[in-house]
């Protein structure tokens, strides 16, 4: 919230220790409702994301135009393949709810396969004139927002900014839930207690945090996703013991790959800064 909220609102600054101290208690009271009202909401919120980026890529088509990189630089490719990798990390989040949905690992498998579908699409659609925008729009702290301010004015660069910073507050919230749930099974107690458990470090660290926002993290950020990257790896490894067929293995070694690169890019970027 630090990084997205003042470039779209300059006047949230004077809040911005409040927002750090009220965000995480609204969080735990949000996770703590019935799981379909979670889901429900977070829904809502990823159709809303959806329609306002193909709205945002219709101001880019009709100002910029259609328009691919010409000569994609071996960093600049490097770089965003081993951000892809990251998408294994928060496609594994719903996994975690398997268990509790109707049909089961059926069930997940359609609907996640029809999820990336449909946000792929979305996202080609307005990556497509990315290449004809200016890099003074592109290279911002919120390249949404700005975009929607210089092609559509105002009020959609307001939307994209809430809907940006919402976006990453339901990442906390699915994250909390598949962590909830991993407590639950490893020691055998009920939700609620799991909640408990992970509301009290959530909100301290959040607190811990005020002192020195930026610092705190830019200093736990790449430890967190070489974390994510190495757990992700023990998974794909293992993952042909329990399906042992071609396309099983195919995936595993390809999943591999990409989590071995993106964690060899964060561990270069660390030793290049």
């Amino acid at each position: 919230m630090y990084d997205l909220l003042p470039p779209v609102f300059p006047g949230v600054h004077a809040y911005r220790a409040a927002l750090e101290l009220v965000l995480p208690a609204v969080i735990v009271a949000f996770v703590s409702l019935p799981l379909r009202a979670v889901l429900a909401s977070l829904g809502a919120l990823a159709v809303a994301q959806l329609v306002v980026l193909l709205v945002v890529a219709g101001g880019e088509f009709s100002h910029a135009g259609a328009h691919f990189a010409s000569h994609p630089g071996v960093d600049t490719t490097g770089r965003a393949t081993g951000g892809a990798a990251l998408l294994f990390v928060c496609a594994s989040l719903p996994l975690y709810l398997g268990s509790e949905i109707r049909g089961g690992s059926r069930t997940m498998r359609r609907t996640l396969v029809a999820a990336v579908a449909i946000v792929g699409a979305a996202f080609l659609v307005a990556a497509i004139p990315l290449g004809a925008v200016p890099d003074s729009l592109l290279n911002t702290a919120v390249p949404g927002a700005a975009i929607a301010q210089a092609y559509s004015g105002r009020a959609l660069a307001v939307t994209v900014g809430i809907l940006t910073a919402g976006g990453t507050l339901a990442l906390v919230v699915a994250e909390y839930l598949a962590l909830a749930r991993l407590f639950r099974w490893l020691h055998d107690i009920p939700l609620r207690t799991s909640y408990a458990w992970i509301a009290v470090p959530f909100i301290a660290l959040d607190a811990i945090s005020i002192a020195f926002p930026n610092r705190f993290y830019d200093d736990l950020l790449k430890p967190s996703l070489g974390a994510l990257f190495v757990s992700q790896l023990l998974v794909f490894l293992v993952f042909p013991r329990f399906r042992r067929s071609l396309p099983a293995i195919a995936a595993a070694v390809f999943a591999s790959g990409l989590a071995v690169w993106g964690l060899y890019m964060l561990i270069a970027g660390s030793a290049s800064t």
